[in-house]
């Protein structure tokens, strides 16, 4: 089932163009995900050829909750929105080029409440790890069933 991309890729999460920051949900475990991303230079969020800060982080957001949407996919349900809560140890290291394809990693930290997703977040470049952050980001809970 993996790669899984274009509109398959778009209805795991709430996302649509031209607001979508992944190309391409790759990989999936039970605590990870990896996820690929290229943008040309008339991207919303980038300026004078580069993907601004927000970019990278909203790209982490999204593979996050690309991961949470492909888990309520296997399990039969909706993508849920999800909504960056707080972010910390934001670093960078340098803002990608248009172009450039972007991997990111997403690890699962931990679960609060069902409602508050603890990640940590790479972006690379190549090898070249460009960002990093933890961030929460909160789902909106399920819809119940009845």
């Amino acid at each position: 089932m993996l790669p899984i991309s274009g509109t398959q890729l778009t209805n795991l999460i709430p996302q649509k163009p031209p607001f979508v920051f992944i190309d391409s949900l790759n990989e999936v475990s039970e605590n990870t995900c990896i996820t690929t991303f290229t943008f040309k230079a008339d991207n919303v969020l980038c300026e004078n050829g580069k993907l601004i800060l927000a970019g990278l982080l909203e790209n982490m957001a999204q593979s996050a909750g690309c991961k949470m949407g492909y888990e309520d996919f296997m399990e039969s349900k909706k993508a849920r929105r999800g909504f960056i809560g707080e972010v910390k140890n934001f670093s960078v290291s340098r803002l990608p080029n248009a172009d450039e394809q972007l991997t990111t990693e997403i690890t699962i930290e931990g679960k609060v409440f069902g409602a508050v997703t603890l990640i940590s977040g790479k972006v690379f470049v190549g090898s070249e790890q460009i960002s990093s952050c933890n961030m929460k980001v909160f789902f909106e809970p399920e819809e119940p069933t009845t």
